[in-house]
């Protein structure tokens, strides 16, 4: 039964996309777990051993920044905020000046479980304060429990739920945005 009211549903609806938008809260002191976070260039990822690491170059440019997470000499995870016109092709959450999203994270696998995630996105979040950035937000797919985790982890609060359908296959996608 599940399945046809499925099948239904995706006929009527077409594609969907279900998020939770997370915000930067309080930040709390540096967890003093070795970690040391930095902002990076271009150069910073083309160093990089993992070729992983090294695509996301893509990222940085003008209305960009981006950090990455050391362990010792290890680049072991890089996340990128985007802002102003360089944000505006993404455009799922309006931003105000002075605001910035965060539109990629990346933990190496082999360094997953170190806490890496959430120091990187703590400590990028203190320094895209300190670059003058009065909030910082992501969004987070509904059903990611280690970036939710992540996020929680790092004093993000989640701030809404943003839901979009494709009706009838429209092209158009049609945006429910449920703050909280």
């Amino acid at each position: 039964m599940k399945s046809i009211v499925k099948k239904i549903l995706r006929l009527l609806l077409g594609d969907y996309s279900a998020y939770h938008v997370y915000r930067n809260g309080a930040i709390a002191p540096a967890p003093g777990n070795g970690l040391v976070v930095r902002q990076l260039d271009a150069d910073d990822l083309r160093r990089s051993p993992d070729a992983e690491i090294g695509e996301q170059a893509f990222y940085l440019g003008e209305g960009a920044h981006g950090f990455g997470c050391f362990d010792g000499d290890v680049l072991a995870g890089v996340c990128f905020y985007w802002h102003g016109q360089r944000y505006l092709k993404r455009n799922f959450w309006p931003l105000a000046r002075g605001e910035a999203k965060l539109v990629q994270i990346l933990t190496l696998p082999r360094m997953r479980g170190r806490s890496v995630a959430p120091t990187l996105i703590q400590e990028s979040a203190r320094a895209m304060q300190a670059l003058g950035f009065a909030h910082t937000y992501a969004r987070i797919w509904h059903s990611n429990t280690p970036s939710l985790r992540a996020f929680a982890r790092a004093g993000w609060t989640r701030v809404a739920t943003v839901i979009e359908v494709h009706p009838f296959s429209m092209a158009r996608a049609f945006r429910l945005r449920l703050r909280r």
